[in-house]
Parts: C-alpha cells; sequence; structure tokens
C-alpha cells in the first residue's frame, strides 16, 4: 500500500502513528484545504458574481391584486438569498472555517449596496422613500429583502457553519478509537 504524498507517518497511512478513525480529528486536519489562498479568491469571485446575479433576479416578484394594494411575494429575492446562503454553507464548510463565508458574504453585500446606492437613472434597485414606496411597492420590497437580506444571510451562515463544525468535533471526540473500548 503506497501512502498518499500528502500523508505522512505510520504505514498504514494514519498521520504520525496515530489510528486512522474517518470520523477522528485527523479527518479535520485532512480536509483543510491546502491552497487557502485560492479558496478565498474563489470565494471573493464567488461573491461577486452571486451579488451580481442576485441583484439582477431580486426583482423579479408575483403581485396577488393590484398594483397598490396586493400581496407582494418577492420570488427572486428569496432565490437570490437562497443561493448565497447555500454558497457560503458550501465556503465554509469546506474550509472548516468561518473566514470564507465571511469574505463571500461581505463581498455580496458590497456589491449589492452599490447597486442599492447608485445613482442615476440606470438603477437596477429601487432605494426605499416614502415616494417609492407608493409608487412601486413591489420592486421597493423586494430591493430591501435582497440589499439587507444578504447581511442577513452571511450572520444565519457564519452561526450554521459554526454549529455544523463544532457538532461534527464533538461526535469525532465521542466516538471511540478502535480497540478502545476491550481493555480490561
Amino acid at each position: 500500500m503506497t501512502t498518499p504524498p500528502h500523508q505522512h507517518g505510520a504505514a498504514d497511512g494514519s498521520a504520525h502513528g496515530a489510528t486512522s478513525d474517518p470520523a477522528g480529528p485527523e479527518r479535520i486536519a485532512r480536509n483543510r484545504p491546502r491552497n487557502r489562498p485560492v479558496l478565498m479568491g474563489i470565494c471573493f469571485s464567488a461573491g461577486a458574481v452571486i451579488g451580481v446575479l442576485g441583484t439582477a433576479v431580486h426583482g423579479n416578484l408575483w403581485m396577488l391584486g393590484e398594483t397598490h394594494s396586493g400581496f407582494v411575494i418577492p420570488w427572486g429575492a428569496a432565490v437570490a438569498l437562497l443561493l448565497c446562503l447555500l454558497a457560503q454553507l458550501w465556503a465554509g464548510l469546506r474550509a472548516d472555517s468561518l473566514l470564507e463565508p465571511t469574505l463571500m458574504g461581505i463581498t455580496t453585500f458590497t456589491v449589492a449596496t452599490v447597486a442599492y446606492l447608485w445613482p442615476g437613472p440606470d438603477q437596477l434597485m429601487v432605494p426605499y422613500s416614502a415616494e417609492a414606496m407608493e409608487l412601486l411597492p413591489g420592486p421597493t420590497i423586494a430591493s430591501l429583502i435582497w440589499w439587507l437580506g444578504s447581511a442577513g444571510i452571511t450572520l444565519v451562515s457564519m452561526v450554521l457553519v459554526k454549529w455544523i463544525l463544532a457538532r461534527d468535533a464533538a461526535v469525532a471526540r465521542s466516538r471511540p478509537t478502535p480497540g478502545e473500548g476491550f481493555l480490561m
């Protein structure tokens, strides 16, 4: 049996002669990406792309009833926020860290903020004002949900990543190593 080049240690392939439990603490160390700068670049780029895509699709909505008095379902903003959450969860669990999803979320929020505050007639989002809410309630609500939701989703993803990583570490610590339960 050949030992992979990234593992050094005992002949059985375990790191530093320890037992090789796939759910143990060694798993966490082995699964950390070796090219963290590359993953950080991917997270930054993905955050920018998600910010642009979210800004592009957030305005899709269903209006039930009249334009000024109907019920608004901003499904485009919901889809954009779901994409944002899933991407940040992937980044955090891939890296076993909070830094990557935080970078992705900050980048997404920055792009959404630039689009929200962009001056001029070619705006992609409808900034909140009493006049905008009166004339265009649906797009104004969708813009607020996407803009503020992108920041909220970042906080939610950070909590979820931390919880999942802590749970995995607790499960790994509670599992006995091979041969541990047979001592008398």
